[in-house]
Order: C-alpha cells, then sequence, then structure tokens
C-alpha cells in the first residue's frame, strides 16, 4: 500500500536518500533512514548517521577530551539552544551528548576513541516534532548500545 501524500516523488526521494549515503560513506560514515510509521502528523522519519572524524591534537584523557568538547560547543554562540553535558556510556565510557529540539530533534554524541585524538560522532535526527521526546529516548538508548570494537593501526617495524 503506498502513500498518495508521496506518489511521484519516490525517484527524487530514494536520489536524495543515495546523495545521502554516498556523502557519508566518503567522509567515512555510514547513514541509515527509515520510514518507521505512517500516522495521521505524517509520516515517522528517524535517521542515524554514525562518522569517524579525526581530532585536533595529540591523543590525552577520554575524560579530558570530552570536557573540552563540551566547553567548546557550549561556547559557541550557534549551540546556544543546545543541551550540553557529558554523559556515561556503557560500553565505552565518557561522552558528549548535544541534543537540539526545535522543531524536531537532533542528538549528537561526541565519543573520544580511547589512545587516539580521533572521535566518533553519533548523530540522530527526526523531523517528526510531535514526537520528539520520544525519539530522544529512542535514541539515547541506541547511544547506550554503541560499543567501539577496533585495534589501532601497528607502525611498521624495521
Amino acid at each position: 500500500m503506498s502513500d498518495p501524500g508521496l506518489s511521484g516523488c519516490s525517484a527524487r526521494l530514494i536520489s536524495l536518500l543515495d546523495d545521502v549515503t554516498r556523502r557519508a560513506h566518503d567522509s567515512g560514515g555510514f547513514f541509515c533512514s527509515s520510514l518507521v510509521l505512517a500516522s495521521g502528523d505524517g509520516p515517522l522519519v528517524a535517521n542515524v548517521l554514525l562518522q569517524l572524524c579525526a581530532g585536533n591534537g595529540a591523543p590525552g584523557p577520554v575524560e579530558l577530551a570530552c570536557a573540552d568538547l563540551a566547553e567548546a560547543v557550549s561556547g559557541d554562540p550557534s549551540w546556544a539552544d543546545a543541551d550540553v553535558t557529558v554523559v556515561e556510556l556503557p560500553s565505552v565510557g565518557p561522552a558528549v551528548r548535544v541534543a537540539v529540539m526545535a522543531g524536531g530533534v537532533c542528538v549528537q554524541y561526541l565519543v573520544p576513541a580511547p589512545d587516539s585524538s580521533e572521535y566518533v560522532v553519533l548523530t540522530f535526527t527526526s523531523p517528526t516534532a510531535p514526537y520528539a521526546d520520544a525519539f530522544v529516548e529512542l535514541f539515547d538508548s541506541m547511544a547506550a548500545s554503541f560499543a567501539l570494537d577496533y585495534e589501532l593501526p601497528t607502525e611498521p617495524t624495521g
């Protein structure tokens, strides 16, 4: 059963999702978007982007990296409406949580990678304002299940 409100838009929508996915991949990320449910308020959409980003400087303690990131975001006037906190994610430790609810919801987690200057950015969004609080709970639960399982590349010896 198709949604009459989306008739004729499927090719454009697929093209847009393909473009966003390719840009995420090209920058080292992974993008996922799902139509969860059609409701009386319109389609219920959630987006997830995972991205590995290079950090500035040398690797340091994760707690210090989180404090510095939280301070930088909190001090930026363009993030004045954001709720910025340092949280503990069960499988990875400290992370910076940035949440904005304005016509929808965006929740980001900045997770410093141990023994590295890199960090993982988890970005969760939904434009469906009537369900913003429910999405925040869902996004926080998804972030709580995030785990890092990787090996740092070793320098060749010899």
